[in-house]
């Protein structure tokens, strides 16, 4: 794997771990045993799948367009390289479809929400465990609320919607799930966790912000954000939305 390739598995890994309470909650609530058949969306490099292997799941599968990123999962975990919005699964084969910071990156959240609700058996549930919402992001202190802004902007020139997570309700109301039960991760931060914490979101930054800045602006913006974690001044929340819900019988 190549280094931006392993930065974005661990990026993944840190967001699955961001989300592991949530997630076994939400499985817990659905009811879903050990041995259901799970389906994740967009996999990625398997974060997630990894995760829900080691919480006891036995059969699951994995489907995303990015073919290098599947080649890193385990190969005890079947995966398809295949686009969302079609997957090459017979009608009703899961017993839940889940996904995971994955309907933020779709030009129609709905049609993906549909394909995935054609995938499970009736009963069977639909989690999106993880959405943001930028749109209520809070920065502090008031120098760095621009930075946010502009992150804001970065992701929609590159095809995403930021504000999706105070969506999902409405978008599985409209996919006629029933037994929705959403609401949102409150994860403000104070002082960073560790360096490689701050080292690895400002990577994530500096990628979503390549262009718009001189190399030289961009590590100004750095030196600011640094400063403002050392001194315990630093608070960066993006409310993480997630809803999950049952496909009628």
């Amino acid at each position: 794997m190549n280094t931006d390739r392993q930065f974005w598995s661990a990026r993944y890994r840190s967001q699955a771990n961001w989300t592991a309470a949530l997630r076994r909650y939400a499985l817990a609530q659905s009811g879903l045993p050990s041995d259901a058949r799970l389906l994740e969306i967009g996999c990625g490099y398997g974060a997630l799948l990894g995760e829900l292997r080691a919480d006891g799941y036995s059969k699951l599968t994995g489907v995303d367009i990015d073919l290098p990123a599947l080649k890193e999962i385990p190969p005890e975990i079947p995966s398809a390289c295949a686009d969302g919005q079609y997957l090459p699964f017979k009608k009703g084969s899961f017993a839940a479809c889940l996904c995971h910071f994955y309907l933020m990156w779709i030009a129609d959240p709905l049609a993906a929400l549909l394909e995935m609700k054609r995938m499970a058996r009736p009963g069977g549930w639909l989690l999106a465990l993880a959405e943001p919402d930028y749109g209520a992001r809070l920065d502090e202190p008031a120098e760095l609320k621009p930075l946010g802004e502009l992150q804001t902007q970065a992701l929609r020139r590159q095809g995403a919607d930021p504000f999706i997570g105070a969506r999902l309700p409405d978008l599985f109301r409209q996919a006629g799930l029933t037994a929705i039960e959403s609401g949102a991760l409150e994860r403000i931060e104070g002082a960073p966790r560790s360096a490689e914490d701050f080292e690895q979101e400002w990577q994530v930054l500096a990628a979503d912000l390549r262009g718009m800045f001189s190399p030289a602006e961009l590590q100004r913006w750095r030196s600011v954000d640094k400063a403002a974690w050392a001194s315990d001044r630093r608070v960066l929340h993006v409310p993480i939305h997630y809803a999950f819900g049952q496909i009628p019988c």
